[in-house]
């Protein structure tokens, strides 16, 4: 009997899942640009001599990065960024099918983490909210101090990976963005991307990524 390709990459003992795409949409009620502007606003009073640089940033994440090399800057936007993602998780979108999907491993044995850039806390706050809290094995957000250590450097991955005790061949991981398959890929972690946008596909297979899934209900379809 053949076995479907995505039944066979997810037999494996631990599934890891990005936090915002696969399990919520973390900024729906508060939209990341929104944040990014805010972060911009903070930076200007502390530093108007490097928003020049940083105005290149899109995201929350990437103005992290780009202030990582001036230490109190950093920490104060980590701190406004920690706030800002705890107010955006009250109002965060489920992703259909992946409560299933979490169902799905832990009915079949399999042990689930959430690997993050997010904030943990805020991550752990949604899991409580949405039910989920007793089914996820272990939560891994980014480092607070060192924001070089985000997706898609592998080191998140491979503490979580760590912390399961379990090696990166018995585990896959799930993301929406290619920084995701990049960290996989970096830490020997098989990956599916989540094309959770028309036109992610083509990105997501160029990083790398095993296979593509369009709904994380394939998952929870997978598993069963």
């Amino acid at each position: 009997m053949t076995t479907d390709p995505l039944t066979q990459l997810l037999s494996t003992a631990a599934v890891l899942f990005d936090f915002d795409g696969p399990i919520c949409s973390v900024f729906d009620g508060y939209p990341a640009p929104q944040i990014t502007r805010e972060l911009l606003e903070l930076a200007c009073q502390l530093r108007p001599e490097l928003v020049p640089a940083l105005e290149q940033s899109s995201s929350p994440h990437e103005l992290l990065l780009a202030a990582a090399d001036d230490g109190e800057l950093a920490r104060q936007l980590e701190a406004a960024l920690q706030k800002a993602e705890l107010i955006a998780i009250k109002t965060a979108r489920p992703t259909p099918g992946a409560a299933d999907a979490i169902a799905a491993c832990i009915a079949s044995g399999r042990s689930v983490a959430v690997v993050s850039n997010n904030y943990a806390e805020a991550v752990s706050e949604y899991l409580i909210r949405a039910g989920l809290a007793d089914s996820v094995s272990h939560v891994e957000g980014r480092n607070p101090s060192d924001p070089t250590l985000m997706k898609p450097n592998p080191h998140l991955i491979e503490r979580a990976i760590k912390t399961l005790g379990t090696d990166p061949t018995s585990c896959v991981f799930i993301g929406d963005q290619t920084t995701d398959i990049e960290a996989g890929r970096l830490a020997g972690v098989p990956t599916i991307g989540y094309e959770n946008k028309p036109g992610k596909s083509d990105a997501l297979k160029r990083a790398g990524a095993d296979m593509i899934v369009t709904s994380i209900m394939e998952i929870a379809e997978a598993i069963h």
